[in-house]
C-alpha cells in the first residue's frame, strides 16, 4: 500500500489579501523580541503599500519602561531611558516609516470592569511575551473577543506567538 500524504493547504481570509483598509495588528510585548517585530511589520508594511495594498496598521501594547538594563540587548537608546518602550518604539518607528500607529502604556488585559474596549479588536495578533501566564492571559482575552464578534474588519483571524526558545513559537487561526 502507497503512502501518499496529501499538501497541507491553508486558505488565507481575503479580508487579509484585499481589503479595504489596512490590516489591523495587535502587537503584544515591546523587548527584544517585540522590538525586532515592529520593525519587521514596518518592513512588511511598506512592501505592501508599494505594491498597491493598504498596507497594515499596527497598535503596541507594553507597559514597562526602558532602563538601563535594555541598552544593548534591545533597540534603545540612553537617550530613551525613563520612557515606555511602546511609545519610545512607536515614536521613533512614525518618524522613520511615516506610520500613524499607536503606542499603548498598558499590558494587553482585561480593564478593572473585567470589560474590553475597541482597541483591543483587531485581525491579526503577535504576542512577544516572555511569561506562561501572561499568554494564558492573552489565550482568555482572544476567546472573549470571538464571542463577542465585532465588525467583520476587526474580526479576530491569526494569533502568532512568539515564544522565547524553538518550542514555544505558535501561530493559531480564528
Amino acid at each position: 500500500m502507497i503512502n501518499i500524504q496529501k499538501p497541507k493547504v491553508h486558505f488565507i481570509d481575503n479580508q487579509l489579501l484585499d481589503p479595504p483598509n489596512p490590516v489591523t495588528v495587535n502587537l503584544i510585548g515591546a523587548g527584544g523580541t517585540g522590538s525586532q517585530v515592529l520593525i519587521a511589520l514596518a518592513r512588511m508594511n511598506h512592501a505592501l503599500t508599494e505594491l498597491g495594498h493598504p498596507g497594515l496598521w499596527v497598535r503596541l501594547w507594553d507597559n514597562d519602561v526602558v532602563t538601563a538594563a535594555n541598552f544593548g540587548r534591545q533597540l534603545f537608546a540612553e537617550s530613551e531611558s525613563g520612557l515606555y518602550k511602546s511609545t519610545a518604539l512607536i515614536n521613533r518607528t512614525n518618524r522613520f516609516f511615516g506610520t500613524n500607529w499607536k503606542a499603548e502604556t498598558s499590558n494587553f488585559e482585561k480593564d478593572i470592569l473585567r470589560g474590553f474596549d475597541i482597541n483591543k479588536q483587531s485581525s491579526i495578533y503577535i504576542s512577544c511575551v516572555d511569561s506562561i501566564q501572561s499568554r494564558f492571559n492573552i489565550a482568555e482575552i482572544l476567546n472573549e473577543l470571538k464571542e463577542i464578534g465585532g465588525y467583520y474588519r476587526s474580526k479576530g483571524r491569526y494569533w502568532i506567538d512568539f515564544g522565547n526558545n524553538v518550542d514555544n513559537s505558535v501561530m493559531l487561526l480564528f
